[in-house]
């Protein structure tokens, strides 16, 4: 196939054997003139690909960076669920654990360590105080209210002590004395709760450790 090129070529060569040197100079002007103008369109063609090749290469890397930006936030989403999940499996096993201890024989030493504790509070309190209450739940109620009443008594004659139950309560007490709005928690329940994010910190680095949690 015959390029426009090759067509200006053999026009040219026509042409020198019939007319004089000016005519042959134009000819050469306007022949470098289209060359330049051609050179021109394919320079503009060129630029507007790379344009649109780069457009659409930063497009394609946007929609890369989103998407990869999506997966790490739904992938972090997912393991927090699933740590969540431990955590609360966790703690349900613990407290069972901690139910058994409180059904031991081990816990009434320990329930004497927390009513020490709490005389040492009602020590130090300096407010008044006739009437006590004690929040406890049923099974110690029935096994050890005689135990902490008498306990308390020795270092606080003449106290009215009211046991009620609370059946929330895994073990230890509640103490309260509403005449002057003086409450102490030293239940099992509030230790737990005061170490829940140690515990939970504890567990997420065994969990990263790939350690086996129970």
């Amino acid at each position: 196939m015959v390029t426009i090129e090759q067509k200006l070529t053999l026009f040219s060569k026509l042409l020198n054997q019939s007319m004089d040197n000016e005519f042959n100079e134009e000819l050469e002007k306007m022949d470098e003139q289209y060359t330049k103008m051609l050179q021109k369109s394919k320079d503009e063609v060129d630029r507007e690909a790379l344009e649109i090749e780069d457009r659409a290469r930063k497009q394609a890397d946007m929609k890369l960076v989103e998407a990869a930006s999506k997966s790490k936030v739904l992938y972090k989403k997912e393991k927090m669920k699933l740590k969540e999940k431990y955590f609360e499996r966790f703690i349900n096993n613990l407290k069972t654990v901690l139910s058994e201890f409180v059904a031991s024989d081990k816990y009434k030493n320990y329930l004497g360590k927390t009513i020490n504790s709490l005389n040492e509070e009602l020590n130090s309190c300096s407010n008044d105080y006739d009437n006590l209450t004690i929040y406890l739940n049923s099974q110690d109620n029935s096994k050890y209210s005689e135990f902490i009443e008498t306990e308390i008594e020795k270092k606080h004659e003449g106290v009215n002590i009211d046991f009620k139950i609370v059946n929330d309560i895994i073990g230890g007490v509640v103490l309260e004395c509403t005449e002057n709005d003086f409450k102490i928690d030293f239940t099992v329940n509030a230790v737990l709760e005061e170490n829940e994010s140690m515990i939970m910190q504890t567990l997420f680095e065994a969990l990263e450790a790939g350690e086996k949690i129970d």
